[in-house]
């Protein structure tokens, strides 16, 4: 008689559906996620970091940042992606991109600005992570750890979308996860490509860095994580930054927008608003982001 031993063990050379998911899961996790998955992906962490963080829910402060995001990315490496900019109601640091074009931008840091070139930058610079897929090859790393095997199996065959708790805890992954030095340095490149495009003055990144770099000094050692602290080579940075625009800003750049006459008003906007959260707990028991915390 054909069919399965009543031992239950199955027919020689058919291998189980365990197994063969083992075998197939190295190939997984050298997979690449796409453009299509990366969108699906950040679109759901996304979902659940916004219920997790507090926003700035305000309609045209937050019509501001979009169109003034949206009009960079037009002149990205990747201008059909779906791009969505968030203002993150604490005082602290931080900007940071999700896979797929989620990009936050902390009130603090846009408090720090004084024209409109220089929140620019910092949106030019997340923009460059997208168009680069920094966070893609970021959550490519995070789910080759074994516990989270089963759902980058998922993700990548295209199975099913993320339950909640699994987009929370890739969330917070994100949230905390330092780009290498290298992204960081390409993020710069791709930027003062963008704003050129874009007419924006690219200097603005230079001064909002030294900004930054002047209030580091005056924070105690012990008080000193910032923007800076996960970026020892910031100076280097800067001096890369500094010479490629020198090399690339055109020899009349009259042109190009430093400030506009709507930024005051936006900045005022958003200092009338309650003061902001101190901290932000992140997804998934992450630490606190301080009054100076910056992770990217």
């Amino acid at each position: 008689m054909g069919g399965t031993p009543r031992s239950g063990r199955p027919r020689a050379g058919r291998p189980t559906r365990a197994a063969a998911a083992a075998a197939l899961l190295p190939l997984l996790l050298g997979a690449c996620i796409n453009e299509r998955r990366e969108q699906a992906i950040g679109d759901q962490i996304a979902g659940q970091v916004n219920a997790q963080v507090p926003l700035v829910y305000d309609v045209p402060l937050n019509r501001y940042v979009n169109e003034l995001g949206r009009l960079i990315a037009r002149h990205s490496d990747r201008p059909d992606a779906r791009y969505y900019f968030y203002i993150v109601d604490t005082g602290s640091l931080n900007a940071f991109a999700l896979p797929g074009g989620h990009i936050y931008v902390n009130r603090g840091l846009i408090e720090r600005t004084s024209n409109v070139s220089e929140l620019a930058g910092v949106l030019a610079h997340e923009i460059g992570h997208v168009a680069a897929r920094h966070g893609a090859e970021n959550l490519q790393r995070h789910l080759r750890t074994r516990s989270m095997a089963g759902v980058m199996y998922q993700m990548v065959l295209g199975r099913k979308p993320l339950i909640a708790s699994e987009a929370l805890e890739l969330g917070g992954m994100m949230w905390s996860a330092h780009h290498s030095r290298a992204d960081e340095e390409e993020a710069d490149q791709l930027a003062v490509r963008y704003l050129l495009s874009t007419g924006v003055d690219p200097r603005g990144m230079l001064s909002l860095f030294s900004t930054l770099w002047e209030e580091e000094q005056h924070i105690p050692a012990s008080q000193a994580v910032s923007w800076f602290s996960t970026h020892p080579t910031t100076t280097a940075r800067m001096d890369a930054t500094r010479a490629q625009i020198r090399t690339l800003l055109p020899r009349t750049h009259a042109e190009l927008a430093r400030d506009n006459k709507d930024y005051p008003a936006f900045l005022r906007r958003l200092d009338a608003l309650p003061p902001p959260a101190a901290d932000i707990l992140l997804p998934v028991g992450h630490p606190p982001v301080g009054p100076n915390g910056h992770r990217r």
